[in-house]
Parts: C-alpha cells; sequence; structure tokens
C-alpha cells in the first residue's frame, strides 16, 4: 500500500463506526481526495510529479459496460427495464443495460473483448487497460455508434428549434458543460457545410457522433 497510515486510520474508524460499509463508501466518496479532477499545476506538478500524495486524480476511461450505457442514455434510447433474459450485444435493438448482456466464457462478445473486458473464466479485481486504434476506429464505424448518433441528433432536434440551442444542449447531454465559443462556432460551421453523397450520416448525425466519440465522453477527468 502506498499509504498505510491511511488505511489504518480507515480501519479503525470503520470498526468504530459498527462495521457500516454505507458509512466507509460515505466517507471516502465525500472526501476531498475523491472528489479532486484530474487537472494540473505546475506547482504541485514540480512537487510531486508522481501524484503521490494525491493532490490530482488520476485520468481514467470508463468500463466498457458503463461508457455503452452512457452512449445509450445520451441518446435517448436506454431501456431501464430491470429483470428478465439476457440478450445478445450484437442485436440492433439490445437497448437493455449492459448488464443483462450475455458474455460467453468460449466466445466474448467483440465489444467487450476490445474494451478490455475481463477473462470470464477466471475472477479478476482489476481490468488491464489497453489504448489501441481499433477502439477509435470502432467509435468512428461501428453501427452502434451510428445509432446512438442518429438517436442523439433527433433527440436534439425534437428539444431545441435551432442549430446553436442543438449544439449546447449536446454538449450539456454529453458533458456536463456548456461548448466553449470556439466549440459553438466550429460546431456551426461544419453543421452548415453540405454532407458528402456518400456519407451514411447527415451533417446533424455527424456532429452527434463526434460528441459520443470524443475522449472527454469516454474519459473521466
Amino acid at each position: 500500500p502506498t499509504h498505510p497510515e491511511l488505511l489504518d486510520t480507515l480501519a479503525v474508524r470503520f470498526m468504530d463506526h459498527g462495521w457500516s460499509l454505507k458509512w466507509l463508501h460515505r466517507t471516502i466518496v465525500m472526501s476531498k481526495t475523491y472528489q479532486t479532477a484530474s487537472d494540473s499545476h505546475a506547482a504541485n506538478e514540480a512537487t510531486d510529479p508522481a501524484n503521490t500524495w494525491l493532490w490530482r486524480a488520476n485520468r481514467r476511461r470508463l468500463d466498457v459496460e458503463v461508457w455503452r450505457d452512457s452512449l445509450l442514455a445520451v441518446s435517448g434510447t436506454l431501456d431501464l427495464a430491470t429483470g428478465g433474459p439476457t440478450f445478445d450485444l450484437r442485436d440492433a435493438g439490445a437497448n437493455r443495460r449492459t448488464v443483462y448482456a450475455k458474455v460467453s466464457r468460449h466466445n466474448l462478445d467483440g465489444l467487450l473483448r476490445l474494451f478490455d473486458f475481463p477473462d470470464a473464466n477466471v475472477t479478476s479485481d482489476r481490468r488491464t487497460v489497453t489504448t489501441v486504434p481499433q477502439q477509435q476506429l470502432f467509435t468512428l464505424n461501428s453501427d452502434f455508434i451510428a445509432r446512438q448518433a442518429t438517436a442523439l441528433a433527433g433527440r436534439l432536434a425534437r428539444a431545441s428549434a435551432t442549430d446553436s440551442d442543438r449544439i449546447r444542449l449536446g454538449f450539456r447531454l454529453a458533458y456536463g458543460r456548456e461548448p466553449t465559443a470556439r466549440e459553438s462556432q466550429l460546431a456551426l460551421a461544419f453543421i452548415a457545410t453540405p454532407a458528402d453523397k456518400d456519407d451514411k450520416l447527415n451533417r446533424h448525425e455527424q456532429f452527434a457522433q463526434a460528441l459520443l466519440a470524443a475522449n472527454e465522453f469516454i474519459y473521466v477527468d
């Protein structure tokens, strides 16, 4: 352990609070350290470049299940029904939460395998995180992402009458923030240009796909 004194303190307080997991979880998630962002500061970088004292969060990618569910939620297609049979991730109409997806021990689904789902044959306490070109190619070319982009574009069109309002809503849904002036300018210019005749998606759908495919969507800062 990198911080044994902290672990000892938590262990003692955990016992003092009657072994309450609720107390332990609340204490951790409400701590300043847990809520710290991954923003860099020059003075802190110079003093503690390895982040030994946890002055910032370490940027991390969403697990594939969380990422897929987030895509469905932002596009407005997530099915929140509970219980029932499992489903195949390759089915076009499979919009339920990923926890209900079939997981084959012998033939793991390509999406799960691509985004570092652990070996289903053994227990795993930690996932190996890889960054390979095929992951970004999936976000740019897969039918699943295209369907969510189309759904998101439709959601924006139904909610807002102007492209400016649609852009702002898209950023709020995808990133939880307002677009910068530069981002709004670039998005408006992109939407205003005619799509190529060979494009499968129109400009509004391509804008929605860009939101979903960006690092800001899949990474937690």
